[in-house]
């Protein structure tokens, strides 16, 4: 008995050995230049990219995936040296650089690697924004936790990131305003009344939703007011701002499609919200969900910096 069981064991092990190391899981590799960074992606299965340890190495970047055979398939020109190292890593030299930043992203699963470099690509210093006032709408708070999964909830993420947008903002003439700062619960109508209260320009209500995607809603008028009637109306929510609206969305949806890919991101209409009684351009982004996700410190960043952009490319349409 003890040799069949020996006996199985080992089959058991051989077949594991094969599957792990005899067969290679191909990675499609992708690399683009931005504004301020190298992107570096690879793509494959969500149990490859899963196990992805990324480490620097004076001037180089090693991927490795432990316990995996890996093949590499480069799409398009790859602008940067690489090579395999053993049967299961990739060394990436892409030159000097100041730092990196690296998230996972669903569907297709990829492991995408940001490199801050010295010398190639610098960073440009943008202009002040010239709108005057932007409040930014952290959904949820207090008792209203949003979408929970693990160590996330949706109201603490989305206000993490909004913070992080007000002070990119802030650093300008920009007045940036929250409706709320803290884990505090804020009804619809406050939120809205916060929009209202002040010359506001932009409107942008932050959320985290149970798709792969973002998906960025724009305000539908569900009610046609009888055009005697509305030059004496003192709220008049959406009905003089929904051009301006509809370029708001397109600029942040550009933005987005720039950083993470076109199929990131869309648009989608949605009657009966806040958003038709809010007197600016008006947005409500619902970020990927956080099976879709990992909301690293640094993915937090980049949708932040991504949003900030935006406002920047909203500008140069809304002049055009």
């Amino acid at each position: 008995m003890k040799r069949i069981a020996c006996l199985i064991a080992f089959i058991l092990l051989s077949t594991h050995s094969l599957y792990v190391y005899g067969i290679s899981q191909p990675l499609r590799l992708r690399v683009g230049y931005h504004r301020d960074f190298l992107r570096i992606v690879l793509e494959g299965r969500r149990s490859l990219i899963e196990k992805a340890i990324v480490n620097q190495k004076a001037k180089d970047i090693l991927v490795t995936f432990p316990d995996r055979e890996i093949s590499v398939e480069p799409e398009g020109e790859i602008s940067i040296s690489y090579r395999k190292v053993g049967f299961n890593a990739i060394l990436f030299s892409p030159g000097n650089f100041r730092g990196l930043k690296v998230f996972t992203l669903r569907r297709p699963d990829r492991l995408v690697i940001d490199v801050y470099l010295e010398g190639v690509v610098k960073k440009t210093r943008r202009p002040p924004l010239r709108v005057e006032s932007v409040v930014i709408d952290p959904g949820h708070g207090g008792y209203e936790y949003g979408i929970l999964m693990g160590r996330y909830s949706e109201k603490s993420v989305v206000l993490d990131i909004a913070k992080r947008l007000a002070v990119l903002i802030g650093r300008g003439n920009t007045k940036a305003t929250l409706t709320r700062q803290s884990d505090l619960y804020l009804p619809l109508g406050e939120r809205v009344r916060l929009a209202n209260s002040g010359k506001t320009d932009v409107f942008i209500s932050l959320h985290v939703g149970s798709h792969e995607n973002v998906v960025i809603y724009t305000p539908v008028l569900t009610e046609s007011i009888p055009e005697f009637i509305r030059g004496y109306l003192v709220h008049r929510g959406q009905v003089d701002y929904l051009g301006k609206t509809s370029i708001l969305a397109r600029a942040i949806k550009k933005a987005i499609a720039s950083e993470f890919g076109e199929e990131m991101v869309k648009i989608e209409p949605l009657p009966y919200t806040m958003l038709s009684r809010v007197e600016a351009a008006a947005v409500i982004i619902e970020l990927p969900s956080f099976k879709d996700v990992n909301y690293t410190e640094g993915f937090k960043a980049q949708i932040a910096h991504t949003i900030y952009k935006g406002l920047y490319i909203y500008e140069e349409d809304s002049s055009g």
